[in-house]
């Protein structure tokens, strides 16, 4: 058994996970910009009690640098040492839905967690939470941190059916520490891309 995240078109309803769209993002954090300076697109927000449980009232959004029609960004989300130029944040939900990047990814799909019978082991590549690490390449890792989400680009792509490809068929890494999760925004973390 394991967490499956499950992607659909559908409308997010208020508690899901959502790919694209706005993010409720205070205005005290500025919006993630890339190392040229321009605005970083929201990939996916999810609530952090997912993953830390009741404990946490948090979201989590992960944030890239993404052209529609351009596939440069693969090779900026790869691991380079220890690093990404994707932007993680976690942050409690602010009272203004924010999109600085809007236009970039036209739908807003949603996703949720469904408990799935089927065995879990290192050649499960489903989208999901936690479970057991299921990498296309070599093992990825950051000091205090392990991998807790994994999005295959072809879940993703239910969401986000006018821009499929964001992820191409390769599997996206969340990768979090316990501190972040329970709201220390500089604690480690990370989002990685493996193609296969």
């Amino acid at each position: 058994m394991f967490k499956e995240l499950v992607f659909s078109s559908d409308a997010s309803l208020g508690d899901d996970g959502y790919v694209g769209g706005g993010v409720w993002l205070p205005e005290s954090i500025p919006w993630p910009k890339s190392e040229d300076g321009a605005a970083l697109v929201h990939l996916i927000a999810f609530p952090s009690n997912w993953l830390a449980g009741e404990r946490s009232s948090n979201w989590i959004s992960v944030f890239i640098p993404y052209e529609p029609g351009d596939v440069g960004h693969y090779r900026k989300l790869r691991m380079n040492n220890g690093k990404s130029q994707a932007v993680v944040l976690v942050y409690d939900k602010g009272s203004k839905l924010r999109n600085e990047a809007e236009g970039k990814i036209e739908d807003c799909g949603k996703f949720v967690i469904s408990l799935s019978d089927e065995d879990d082991d290192d050649e499960n590549l489903a989208s999901k939470i936690d479970g057991v690490d299921a990498w296309l390449q070599g093992a990825l890792g950051l000091a205090g941190a392990r991998r807790r989400v994994s999005i295959y680009g072809g879940d993703l792509d239910l969401s986000i059916p006018n821009n499929k490809g964001v992820l191409s068929d390769g599997m996206g890494y969340l990768l979090l520490s316990d501190e972040f999760l329970m709201g220390q925004s500089e604690a480690e973390r990370g989002f990685f891309l493996q193609l296969g």
